[in-house]
């Protein structure tokens, strides 16, 4: 599924002068997003929330290889947002995604004006160290607002830095080291 040259270029130029917004300079690798999206049945039908979805590397995967899934994209870039749904109408996949532009502090009364159930599967690539204390717990406290009781928070960052900050909110917490992504991450798989 093959993205342009300029989806590329805007997602570099993100993280080099958005940095608030973005957390790298090129998107997620395969290796990185088949092991987040591992904890999702292939049969799954119900919602699942992508937060900080960029280009959509990991939202054209997700609704490739879930396809029973519906999937509400969040990213607060709207030209990152514009190259997601692009890519995803290219690979007709637009169907049942929605791509947003907006911040991940609004995704409940997002999901409320959609009229959506809660998600059983928040999956996250927000960049939460490049934020100040405040606003990565406000995002952490949305997520946990936002997922239904017995769902799964999936984050990746690049650093164990938020460890602490997840764990007061999920203590359910377990970590995967990611190597073969550039740069490399680690993966909190998150439940309350």
């Amino acid at each position: 599924m093959a993205r342009s040259l300029t989806s590329y270029l805007n997602f570099f130029w993100a993280g080099v002068f958005k940095q608030g917004q973005t957390g790298a300079i090129v998107p997620s690798q395969r290796f990185l997003i088949d092991k987040m999206i591992e904890p999702v049945p292939e049969t799954y039908r119900g919602q699942i929330v992508e937060l900080g979805a960029g280009i959509g590397a990991l939202t054209l995967r997700l609704a490739a290889k879930r396809p029973a899934a519906r999937i509400l994209a969040c990213e607060i870039n709207p030209t990152l947002a514009s190259d997601n749904r692009r890519s995803l109408r290219a690979a007709g996949l637009d169907g049942r995604v929605a791509v947003v532009s907006d911040s991940a502090e609004h995704l409940l009364s997002e999901m409320r004006r959609r009229a959506e159930e809660r998600p059983e599967y928040i999956i996250s690539g927000i960049p939460l160290g490049n934020f100040g204390r405040a606003k990565a717990q406000a995002i952490i406290d949305e997520v946990s607002r936002t997922l239904d009781g017995g769902g799964t928070y999936i984050q990746y960052q690049h650093s164990l830095l938020d460890r602490k900050k997840i764990q007061a909110r999920f203590p359910n917490l377990r970590t995967v080291p990611v190597l073969l992504n550039f740069p490399p991450a680690v993966i909190y798989y998150a439940r309350r």
